[in-house]
């Protein structure tokens, strides 16, 4: 009974897109009956799209483009604000607001993109002593096995002593949204 139920564990976690921590990619197969296989860092170019502020956090959408041939990607991006020629990280790491959302699988064809809505909170709506602004150069951005730390050039200022920026799923498209 206990292999029986230790497989059905298994069955769900896989099921679920979860297996050891990490996200699995589980067969999607479009109506056609085609697969496609999944991005790689090399055909995945990175870059920021234009910003866009409501409510004391500012919006920059990264967006992730696809120059190789039909893909699939998912997931949320890790960012980290960066200083300098060595990539010196600034503050914490961008906070996922995405927890317990399914990620969508996207499929691009060359040239098309997915991007996300990363969030850069004002440093003015905190104490000096509980956020500790300093300017960023850039961020550090990295997604599963699709991206590995690509540099994204972005003049910010984040707090050091307390999460100011945000990062989410990824959606369709170059707005972030």
């Amino acid at each position: 009974m206990k292999s029986v139920t230790s497989a059905l564990a298994v069955i769900g976690l896989v099921a679920s897109g979860f297996v050891a921590g990490g996200p699995v990619l589980l067969s999607a197969t479009p109506a056609s009956g085609a697969a496609f296989k999944t991005c790689v860092p090399s055909q995945i170019k990175v870059t920021h799209g234009r910003a866009n502020g409501t409510a004391g956090t500012i919006y920059y959408p990264i967006i992730f483009t696809n120059t190789g041939a039909k893909c699939s990607i998912f997931g949320v991006p890790a960012i980290q604000p960066v200083t300098g020629s060595t990539h010196k990280s600034v503050g914490p790491m961008a906070r996922n607001q995405s927890m317990g959302e399914m990620a969508a699988l996207h499929t691009l064809s060359k040239g098309q993109s997915v991007s996300d809505a990363f969030g850069v909170v004002e440093t003015g709506n905190f104490t000096a002593s509980t956020c500790g602004a300093r300017r960023a150069q850039g961020v550090l951005v990295s997604m599963g096995s699709f991206v590995t730390s690509k540099y994204v050039a972005l003049t910010i200022t984040v707090c050091t002593k307390r999460a100011s920026t945000t990062t989410r799923l990824v959606a369709p498209g170059v707005t972030g949204n």
